[in-house]
């Protein structure tokens, strides 16, 4: 989309706006990507209206981006799932809600009878409310003892949960957004804030205008912040390990560290020494395609900057060694000591608005508290709280990529989908299609239909963001209150009442008899008391005071901006959210010498070019929101791929010509973007867009589609940003 189309749809937008009378505001925060905005929903006449940005909230101080402008537009939408639905034959036809309840808890105890807790398994997305999460991981693992527990942000972030845990012993992001404000260095690595983070971004341009911050840019497409950027390091897909091995090899030669906080803080720097003294400027220069004097170049701006953020999201946690990347990126702010003071940390960005919430509560296979499921006295806390034999909580659970093969196998009978779309999000969508179609099915979502819902042998409607109440937690850390403006439509309830309701049928209610929200939150921070999360000084009415605050946030507390100000981490075995190489009785952070192995695929041969998968700002995820939003589609109404200007006209493709792009696993056909975005030998191709819905007319679209079951072999997170294909001219047929 053309800047001034944009800069002209903002405009009609806020004319839009300000011609519509409300009854009444209501104070929330905004439901999309993790930066936690806040704003006013407004109501008339029961129904929401429109969406203004809060100028007192701390976060974006009054501003919103494009999409949460809009967000009041999906709460009525006619394609809003009222009833439950249940399938008969080809078709899906109304049910009551005891009919559909009792079907669920029919369908997974006959599932537990005959296969065991492994029979059933959960998958749920990252945009629900920390109450929400709380309910679902207490069924699944309290009530059920399944272990095949997951969430979408395994595909956005699981890397960086388990590098946070490697590095510092758990999964706790150490900065805050003032950080952006006041550092004199943003090094963005594998992230496009201007598009992902919009009012982030604004934040770090407005530093840079004000105290001249200087910005460098780690990514291998020309992406905005990479043309502002003060220097960007244009590096190959999959090179990440090699680049940050450069700079810290640079680091070290050059004395541009910080020897007593290594000394004092960290472990492991020895190992690390050794295996960056094997990555000199020239090496990685040939791994990476960053000359090697940019490379040495950025190594000293960082080293020489008394401090640095290094903010990374889907760059890092997508591409291949992603885990291992996470370590690399904490390691360069543990040997300059640039972590626990302003403006110096290593940040990673979320893309949903709760991923936080949900890693807290239970994510990252653990159990709540940042609680590791391996350690005796913390799998006693969690069962003793919960009233169950310890036996019963799963010491590991199964991530999605393996409940698809326990699907596969015949082992997994039952798979219940809560508020996210795997039949667009999951990599190889003919594996995933195919798993959906073999196992009974419950789809729990906000629209029907939807791509996953033609899967489904239920369907239950829920409620989305504006009708219902609860905490979720941003980027920083910070709990946010999202508030109940509007009702849902028909007989759609919120997520804590359907699962509640569930636990009801299956003969479980007193684990769940909470009489709203905020019963629960009052229940599960409690099981945060004494942990890195701690949150026991919150309620809604100090997150509605303060607008927000960030954990830990123990009792006497206002929250913590800032985490391991005094150089101490929480690596002690009895107190980490793991078992592992990172333990450390004095509390010190490790440093890791990582192996560095390429992506499984390179171009050459029937596939030459680089495959990059990736979101755009127009939308959200699997667009299960945003392509009802008129406006939203209009700017981009489906998927295409970006072909460097110099590959078009060797290919002879023309902008806007439909190419087909075949992978080894499958093959889709979009209309070329030819754009320098791009570099040479390598295309880029959004992911949000599905081919499923009947809104999307039959097209193979779906990135998906060409993506492979590669995974992080320590966070289980697939490789979408560094695949190989081809691309091909379609032919006309004779009779055009």
């Amino acid at each position: 989309m053309a800047p001034a189309e944009l800069q002209q749809g903002i405009i009609n937008l806020f004319r839009d706006q300000g011609e519509t009378a409300v009854d009444r505001w209501v104070a929330t925060t905004c439901g999309y990507c993790g930066t936690g905005c806040g704003l006013y929903l407004g109501v008339k006449d029961g129904r929401a209206v429109a969406v203004k940005p809060d100028a007192a909230a701390p976060v974006n101080q009054g501003h919103l981006c494009l999409k949460g402008l809009y967000e009041w537009k999906t709460l009525h939408h006619p394609e809003r799932a009222t009833v439950p639905l249940r399938r008969r034959g080809q078709g899906m036809e109304p049910v009551t809600w005891t009919e559909a309840l009792d079907e669920v808890a029919r369908r997974i105890q006959e599932a537990l009878a005959s296969g065991g807790p492994e029979a059933v398994g959960i998958y749920h997305g990252g945009q629900l409310t920390l109450e929400e999460y709380y309910a679902i991981h207490k069924l699944a693992k309290g009530v059920l003892g399944t272990p095949n527990i997951d969430a979408n942000t395994r595909l956005c972030m699981a890397s960086t949960a388990k590098g946070y845990i490697r590095s510092f012993g758990v999964d706790a992001p150490p900065g805050c957004y003032e950080d952006l404000d006041v550092s004199p260095l943003i090094f963005i690595f594998g992230a496009n804030p201007a598009e992902m983070h919009p009012q982030l971004w604004q934040r770090i341009l407005r530093n840079r205008k004000l105290n001249g911050a200087q910005i460098m840019v780690a990514d291998p497409r020309l992406t905005l912040p990479a043309r502002v950027a003060d220097l960007h390091l244009r590096l190959r897909c999959g090179s990440n390990l090699p680049l940050l091995y450069g700079l810290i090899n640079i680091l070290i030669k050059e004395e541009l560290l910080d020897r007593d906080f290594i000394r004092r803080a960290t472990t492991g720097f020895d190992e690390l020494a050794r295996a960056a003294a094997t990555y000199p400027p020239e090496r990685a220069a040939q791994l990476t395609g960053v000359p090697a004097a940019t490379i040495v170049a950025a190594a000293r701006l960082f080293g020489r900057t008394p401090n640095a953020v290094t903010v990374f999201c889907q760059g890092v946690n997508q591409s291949c060694c992603a885990v291992d990347t996470v370590t690399l990126i904490n390691s360069l702010h543990l040997i300059t000591g640039k972590i626990g003071r302003p403006g110096a940390a290593p940040f990673s960005l979320t893309g949903q608005a709760s991923a936080l919430s949900m890693r807290e509560i239970g994510g990252s296979s653990s159990l709540p508290g940042f609680r590791n499921p391996e350690n005796t006295e913390h799998r006693h806390q969690v069962a003793a709280y919960w009233g169950i034999p310890e036996e019963r909580l799963p010491r590991r659970v199964n991530n999605i990529n393996a409940m698809l093969s326990l699907i596969n196998a015949g082992r997994l009978k039952v798979l219940w989908v809560i508020g996210t779309n795997p039949a667009v999000s999951l990599p190889d969508q003919g594996f995933t299609r195919r798993q959906l179609e073999k196992v009974f099915l419950i789809v729990q979502d906000i629209f029907y239909p939807m791509e996953t819902a033609a899967f489904a042998d239920l369907f239950l409607p829920g409620a989305g963001w504006g009708e219902k109440t609860g905490v979720i937690t941003n980027s920083e850390r910070r709990l946010n209150l999202v508030r109940r403006a509007v009702a849902p439509p028909g007989e759609a309830r919120d997520d804590l009442a359907i699962v509640s309701r569930v636990a009801r049928h299956l003969g479980a209610g007193e684990f769940m008899a909470w009489k709203g929200p905020a019963a629960a939150f009052a229940e599960l921070k409690e099981l945060t008391r004494g942990r890195p999360n701690d949150m026991t000084a919150v309620d809604y009415a100090l997150l509605e005071r303060l607008g927000g605050v960030q954990w830990p946030c123990p009792a006497g507390s206002r929250g913590t901006p800032r985490l391991y100000t005094a150089g101490v981490f929480p690596t002690r075995a009895e107190e980490a959210q793991g078992y592992g190489e990172f333990n450390h009785p004095e509390g010190r952070a490790r440093l890791w010498a990582v192996p560095y192995a390429p992506p499984p695929e390179v171009p050459g041969g029937e596939f030459p070019f680089w495959l990059n998968t990736g979101r755009i700002i127009e939308h959200y995820h699997t667009r299960t929101r945003t392509k009802r939003i008129s406006e939203l589609q209009a700017l981009v109404a489906g998927a295409y791929v970006e072909i460097n200007p110099a590959d078009a006209a060797r290919l002879q493709v023309a902008d806007d010509e439909v190419v087909r792009v075949v992978t080894r696993h499958g093959w889709i056909e979009v209309p070329a973007r030819v754009t320098d975005v791009v570099a040479p030998g390598e295309v880029f191709v959004p992911f949000h867009f599905g081919d499923l819905d009947p809104s999307e007319q039959g097209r193979q679209q779906a990135a998906n589609h060409l993506t492979g079951r590669n995974v992080d072999p320590l966070s289980g997170q697939p490789l979408a940003k560094a695949g190989v294909c081809r691309l091909e001219k379609l032919v006309a047929s004779s009779g055009e």
